[in-house]
């Protein structure tokens, strides 16, 4: 069984100077955002960890993607979440921006930010193509929480609100990692299947995963930029 009750989570922190750097230094390089970094040097972190030069993911994103230019969704409320399953290779071994070009136009070429995938798995007669799809690692960057902070109507506090699902209630992957920044840091929380995968495993691909993030950073300071097809 892979249940809420099994889950144990491992939280990890990117230091203030690498963040900033994330965020405003690295993506004039090659046009990314910050999904881009982070998707690949978590695939260079599960190749260095396993040997695959793929990784099948879940992706998680908020969904209130502009499909429309007559609808205006800056009022709604509540949860409009997008999961699709995405599958990044290895462009290069050895080459940092040949592997972002890839990742980044990967992602590129979802069609509406994966938005029309939940409808569309539905309508999949064979219920075992859609198992086969299913990735065991999922990923959601949840954006910057200082930003949000600063409205005047909200703030986060940093109270345990407990449990918001039942711990027998059955978890879609064996790997969920969720990224955050505040107060100027990059969060990063991998919870995971205690009966599955180890803890010393997941804090060694967590350790790798900033890592990775670092040496992305170091390799934008020197390379030179390029355009990409879909710039």
């Amino acid at each position: 069984d892979n249940t809420m009750e099994q889950t144990v989570t491992s939280h990890h922190v990117l230091e203030a100077d690498h963040t900033h750097a994330l965020l405003y230094d690295v993506p004039g390089l090659y046009n990314t955002q910050i999904n881009d970094i982070l998707l690949t040097s978590l695939l260079l972190a599960v190749h260095g960890a396993t040997g695959s030069s793929e990784l099948l993911l879940e992706l998680e994103g908020h969904g209130r993607e502009e499909l429309f230019d007559h609808i205006d969704i800056n009022r709604t409320v509540g949860w409009f979440t997008s999961l699709f399953p995405v599958l990044l290779s290895l462009a290069s071994q050895e080459d940092i921006g040949e592997n972002i070009k890839a990742v980044k136009e990967h992602l590129r070429q979802v069609p509406r930010k994966g938005v029309g995938y939940g409808l569309a798995r539905y309508l999949v007669d064979d219920a075992s193509d859609r198992l086969a799809m299913s990735p065991e690692i999922s990923f959601n960057y949840l954006g910057q929480l200082d930003s949000a902070s600063e409205h005047e109507a909200f703030k986060l506090v940093d109270t345990n609100l407990g449990d918001y699902r039942s711990l027998k209630g059955h978890r879609a992957t064996y790997i969920e990692i969720v990224s955050h920044i505040k107060d100027g840091h990059l969060h990063t929380a991998w919870a995971f299947n205690a009966s599955v995968h180890d803890r010393t495993m997941i804090e060694a691909l967590a350790n790798d995963f900033n890592a990775q993030i670092i040496a992305i950073i170091q390799h934008c300071k020197s390379a030179e930029g390029a355009f990409t097809p879909s710039d």
